[in-house]
């Protein structure tokens, strides 16, 4: 996939861009300037949806009444055109001129990788944050577990309102086991497929095993098996439906699980969330998204663009050329504080003010 152009009117600072694009796009300039803007316009064109807030009206400049973009992509060897309006009372997004109903499948459309400051925090955060971002990239390599994970958050909304009425939860059962145990074994194939490109990619980037991840459950796993896990899954419920009884809601099931991240020195794991510097967490987040990379280029049979907000801070130059070496193959937009040298034949505009200018 790639963005050939984009425009961009009253989104956040960005009063009225236009930009042609390169392979590689770097944006720098002072703080505060647009550059993260920019780089969530280019995220919110192929998302519907930003990195940085769920609140969709805090995008609209403030004296404005609504945001455009529109950009013209290159995917899967036809020529798309893509635009989003939003205003305080109203959202269309189009492809080609024709209205897109179902706003939420352009997760599944378009292959996007974010990285940025608030995923890497989120990474020391609650076990919410973290599996959001393990569901949010599982739905852009398979539609049914996207629609799984809807039909299982349906379920348990009708689950939890029946316990606080105090009414006959078995009726959602069935539905709640057999809907969560599909994004169980998917969750669980998913990271074991991803360990092994993080274990390849520590030893590429850094020469050691450096990062583990682990799942952990509120149902027993045993071995994966669909038939074991729903048994264990319908079990565990029925242990839970006293504490659940009086609490009114669900305590059981893939909502409640956690993906927790380990550093690995001197032959020992630590937790990332209470012992890992600023620097470490930065290096595991990033080989974390590389791998996530690799997996969805695999999985898609295109290539995802990158959208990377000030990545190399924290990090020295060797590592800063390690990581650059490894996303090279993919239509990157990054954003920088500062120009860097290794980087200085590639593409670069100056952001100030809420203006883009090109500045090779």
């Amino acid at each position: 996939m790639f963005l050939d152009d984009l425009r961009v009117v009253n989104f956040r600072n960005l009063k009225n861009v236009q930009l042609k694009f390169f392979d590689k796009n770097i944006f720098y300039g002072e703080n505060a300037q647009g550059k993260t803007n920019l780089l969530e316009s280019i995220y919110f064109l192929f998302t519907g949806k930003s990195f940085r807030t769920p609140y969709e009206k805090e995008l609209i400049n403030w004296n404005e009444e609504s945001f455009y973009i529109k950009g013209n992509v290159l995917w899967q060897d036809q020529k798309l055109i893509l635009e989003t309006a939003l205003s305080k009372t109203d959202k269309k997004v189009k492809i080609n001129q024709k209205l897109l109903k179902r706003q939420k499948d352009m997760i599944f459309l378009f292959p996007v990788v974010v990285f940025s400051q608030e995923e890497i925090e989120s990474f020391k955060e609650g076990p919410s944050e973290r599996r959001y971002i393990l569901d949010r990239f599982i739905s852009t390599l398979s539609y049914k577990y996207h629609k799984s994970l809807s039909e299982y958050y349906k379920v348990l909304y009708q689950r939890n309102l029946t316990l606080k009425s105090d009414g006959n939860v078995d009726i959602w059962n069935s539905s709640l086991i057999k809907s969560g145990t599909y994004i169980l074994i998917e969750r669980l194939k998913i990271i074991n497929k991803l360990r092994q490109l993080i274990h390849s990619l520590s030893l590429d980037l850094l020469g050691k095993d450096f990062l583990e991840i682990e799942y952990y459950s509120s149902i027993n796993l045993g071995n994966m098996d669909e038939e074991n896990l729903m048994k264990n899954f319908e079990l565990k419920l029925k242990e839970s439906f006293e504490d659940e009884n009086k609490k009114g809601y669900t305590l059981v099931g893939p909502h409640r699980d956690d993906l927790r991240f380990y550093i690995k020195k001197d032959s020992l794991s630590y937790d990332m969330r209470k012992y890992a510097s600023a620097g470490e967490r930065k290096l595991a987040f990033i080989i974390f998204k590389l791998a996530t990379v690799k997996l969805l280029s695999e999985f898609r049979k295109e290539k995802p663009i990158l959208i990377i907000d000030d990545l190399f801070g924290d990090l020295d130059e060797e590592k800063q050329k390690l990581i650059w070496n490894g996303i090279s193959m993919f239509q990157i937009f990054m954003s920088l504080p500062v120009r860097i040298d290794f980087l200085k034949d590639y593409p670069h505009f100056l952001v100030k003010n809420g203006e883009v200018f090109y500045n090779d």
